[in-house]
């Protein structure tokens, strides 16, 4: 581990109890992986603050009706039933968005997320999920090369949230040895 959880809380701002918790799963699925690295830490600290000021997987925030017109009947989603846009609404450190990703993610990491999408909170599950998530994208290699802006493209699939995730990330990166 690169980053203490006293480093990462003090950083986001953070509670350092979630850190504590948290940070350790996401080590562990990133090495279960091999894709454990200290450029992909700091990838992931940096996409879990952004997402998260918590350092928690959380769920997505809005109304019912929200939901319904964001993403009800998304075929993009994968959501085809009524109520499928806000049974499948962003969950996790990473937002798990829409029927078909909660069904390929729970294929991955061994949980039914479909009939359980709750199941995505579970700091276990939403660290395996960003794990996977970060693999299937290439972002160790984007990281490695120190492309940072397509990190975080590769992660959010546009520059939403980039100011907050560079703001996380260049502390972070003066922390490495060679890149102070």
């Amino acid at each position: 581990m690169s980053f203490t959880a006293d480093v990462i809380a003090t950083t986001l701002h953070a509670p350092l109890a979630n850190v504590e918790k948290h940070w350790p799963l996401v080590v562990e699925a990133l090495a279960s992986l091999k894709i454990l690295d200290p450029a992909t830490e700091a990838a992931a600290i940096a996409t879990i603050g952004t997402e998260s000021y918590l350092f928690a997987p959380e769920r997505e925030q809005g109304s019912e009706a929200y939901f319904r017109r964001m993403y009800e009947f998304k075929r993009a989603l994968g959501n085809a039933e009524p109520g499928d846009g806000a049974r499948y609404c962003g969950r996790g450190f990473i937002p798990v968005l829409g029927r078909a990703e909660y069904a390929r993610f729970g294929k991955l990491v061994g949980a039914d997320l479909v009939e359980d999408p709750e199941r995505a909170l579970d700091p276990a599950v939403a660290a395996r999920i960003l794990a996977y998530d970060f693999m299937l994208k290439g972002v160790p290699k984007a990281a490695a090369e120190g492309d940072w802006v397509k990190v975080h493209r590769l992660v959010r699939g546009d520059l939403a949230g980039w100011k907050r995730f560079n703001g996380i990330l260049i502390p972070l990166l003066r922390l490495l040895p060679g890149q102070g």
